[in-house]
Parts: structure tokens; C-alpha cells; sequence
């Protein structure tokens, strides 16, 4: 049976399933790096910001050293993971393969690691915060996909060897999925600081930006000046 459908110049004899790379390295090359660079500030952009809120107090705070320690090494290995990403995709595996597999090794090492050190963060949250359920959820989330990715990672290497690609383009295509999940759930790590926020405004009177002291405080007065002079009148 004829495959009959696009085989692009970078793929291997008698492959079905074409690699991420291989369709990255054809004329929608623009697009892959404009989406990886910006997919790539937003990642590190998240947990920067979760740092800044923790410092903040705006997420709970980071109690040890140790917690702002591994914050920052995967705010580190992130940067220089996507990096990689953005290099790997410049550099692709029609034209300049060695340096493309180079850089796909500093994108997998950075963002494996980025990705253990968030989890250790949270692991040492979880045992001073475990009152708190998200951050319980969070931690079993990031569990999971840890595990997972590092079977996927192993699984992709191995089928690697092996003569017939199309097993290891459909784990590539798998872990490229589940790597966007962990951009997810650290932007859903955000959340709690948009809920704390509201909270605050409303214990302090401020309803959606809107001073409601400042309004009941008026219509009190109004009402204490009606009753005044209500009274007067009855009084003479």
C-alpha cells in the first residue's frame, strides 16, 4: 500500500508517520518558530511570576531557603531550556541535523530539569501547607505528569534504534502534546493569587474596583440627615 499523502524531504524510507521536526523543517518553518518563541516566553513568564508571587504573598510563601532555591533553578533551566527549543527549531533537521539533535538535548535536559525542581518546590510546600488543597493537587499533577514524561522520554530513545521510525514519531508527537500540559498546569498554578486578590478587595470594601465604604458611609449620612429633620418637624 502507496502512502499517498506528503512525504517531506527530511523523513526516513518507507515511514507513515512523519516527525515533529520533519514538518518543522518544511515551508511552515516561520510558523514553528514563531509559535516556539512565544510559547517559550510564556512558560518562563509563568514561573517568574509565580515567584514574584509568592515573594509577594499574593501565593503562600516560600518558608526555606531550600523552596527559593529550587524556584530558581527552574526559572534557570527553563530559560535555558527554551532557548533550545527556539535554537532547534531555527536550526532543523533537514539542513543542519547534528545541531538540531544538540539542541532538542538542551531543550529536553532544561525543561526536565525545570520541571524537577517546580516539583521539589511544591513537594516542600505541600508538607508546610497541607491545609492547602490546591497546592496538594498541584503537586499530585505535577507528579504525575513527571512520571509519565520520563517513561515517554525513555520510550522515545529506545524506538529510536529501532529500524521502523513511525513507533518513535508517534511518541514524539505524544510527548510534545504532554509537554504543553505542564505549560498549563503552571499557568493554572496562577489561579489562587487572582482568587486572594479578590478576596482582599472585597474584606477591604472594594467590590470589582468600586469603593463601597466610601458609598455606605454616604448613604448613612444621608439617612442620618432625613431623620433629623424628620424629627425637628415633629418636635415643633
Amino acid at each position: 500500500m502507496q502512502r499517498q499523502y506528503r512525504i517531506y524531504p527530511s523523513e526516513d524510507a518507507g515511514s507513515h508517520v512523519p516527525y515533529v521536526s520533519d514538518i518543522a523543517a518544511s515551508g511552515v518553518k516561520p510558523l514553528f518558530i514563531a509559535c516556539d518563541a512565544v510559547q517559550g516566553t510564556l512558560f518562563v513568564l509563568a514561573l517568574m511570576s509565580e515567584r514574584y508571587l509568592r515573594h509577594k504573598g499574593r501565593l503562600e510563601r516560600n518558608r526555606y531557603k531550600a523552596e527559593k532555591i529550587m524556584s530558581t533553578f527552574a526559572i534557570i533551566f527553563a530559560t535555558i531550556g527554551q532557548i533550545g527549543l527556539v535554537l532547534l527549531s531555527i536550526l532543523d533537521t533537514y539542513r543542519h541535523h547534528r545541531a538540531h539533535v544538540i539542541c532538542l538535548g538542551i531543550f529536553v535536559v532544561g525543561i526536565g530539569i525545570a520541571a524537577a525542581c517546580s516539583f521539589c518546590e511544591f513537594a516542600m510546600l505541600r508538607k508546610k501547607y497541607y491545609e492547602v488543597h490546591w497546592l496538594r493537587f498541584s503537586y499530585i499533577l505535577k507528579l504525575g505528569w513527571f512520571i509519565v514524561a520520563i517513561g515517554l522520554a525513555i520510550a522515545f530513545v529506545v524506538l529510536m534504534g529501532i529500524s521502523n521510525p513511525d513507533p518513535g514519531a508517534i511518541v514524539e508527537w505524544t510527548l510534545a502534546y504532554w509537554y504543553g500540559l505542564f505549560g498549563i498546569i503552571l499557568m493554572v498554578d496562577l489561579l489562587p493569587a487572582s482568587k486572594r486578590s479578590q478576596q482582599r478587595e472585597q474584606k477591604g470594601g472594594y467590590i470589582f474596583g468600586l469603593d463601597m465604604t466610601g458609598s455606605s458611609r454616604n448613604l448613612t449620612n444621608d439617612a442620618e440627615v432625613n431623620c433629623r429633620s424628620g424629627t425637628g418637624s415633629l418636635s415643633e
